[in-house]
């Protein structure tokens, strides 16, 4: 059966019957609205930012390769969450009606927001609210990407020169070869000093085995050998054992008359 005057849907062929053409009408309203394009804002230090915020639900504010560490914000109609773990900032309107622009009924009045973040760089973000269901907003600095890739390369440096580090004074304290290190006759000492066992000479770092005695101190033996100290490991005897301790001094020539 065919009804006159019928309102077509999108894709509504002529000649369809009635009851699939309301099938279709109602499948296509179930579908969910498309989201809304996430808004990238590239930015440098002190940058001036707009954006949309959300007028009836919640938006979020995060940054690329950095944190929001904290937020001063002007007056407005909005309760803001900061996740202090991940550094994101989640704006939800307030039960009570938003204040509206003099002399423009139903135009919500926007919020400022001042941002400080974690890797030290300030915006002003200026939030519009907007009739969508959600929004979010991403800062992209460059300059926090490239600070970002520059304090990882130094953190994985450092991890290996620890892992290298200990991998010396272990095979050193043990006695076990190490590739990239010969073992030589101890340099002499002066006397009031641990007595010398044997020395580990690599490319980088050279460990200097001691005898140590319950007094050995691996403070004072960092002093002695001076700036040049990358790390001090020792084993003093245990009770009722006579045989010595051992002192671990691993130094880096490069290094000496650096501060440490």
């Amino acid at each position: 059966m065919m009804y006159r005057n019928q309102t077509a849907c999108p894709g509504q062929r002529a000649g369809q019957p009635a009851a699939v053409l309301l099938a279709a009408c109602v499948a296509l309203a179930a579908l969910p609205e498309p989201a809304a394009a996430i808004q990238t804002l590239d930015a440098s230090d002190h940058a001036e930012l707009e954006a949309a915020v959300s007028a009836t639900g919640v938006t979020r504010v995060a940054l690329a390769d950095d944190r929001i560490r904290r937020v001063i914000r002007s007056p407005g109609g909005y309760d803001i969450e900061h996740d202090a773990a991940s550094g994101d900032l989640y704006l939800r309107p307030l039960e009570t009606p938003e204040p509206v622009l003099e002399g423009q009924p139903g135009t919500a009045i926007p919020i400022t927001l001042f941002l400080g973040t974690e890797r030290g760089f300030t915006y002003r973000l200026t939030l519009v609210p907007d009739a969508r269901p959600s929004a979010q907003v991403l800062i992209r600095n460059a300059a926090a990407g490239a600070d970002r890739a520059i304090q990882e390369s130094a953190a994985a440096t450092r991890d290996a020169r620890v892992a290298e580090l200990v991998r010396l004074v272990r095979a050193a304290a043990r006695h076990e070869p190490l590739p990239g290190y010969v073992v030589e006759a101890p340099a002499p000492t002066p006397a009031k000093w641990p007595p010398p066992i044997e020395t580990w000479r690599g490319t980088r770092f050279t460990a200097h085995v001691l005898a140590a005695g319950a007094d050995t101190d691996a403070g004072a033996l960092a002093e002695r050998f001076g700036t040049a100290v990358a790390a001090v490991w020792v084993a003093a005897p245990q009770a009722g054992i006579t045989q010595d301790g051992i002192a671990v001094v691993v130094t880096e020539p490069r290094r000496a008359g650096t501060a440490r």
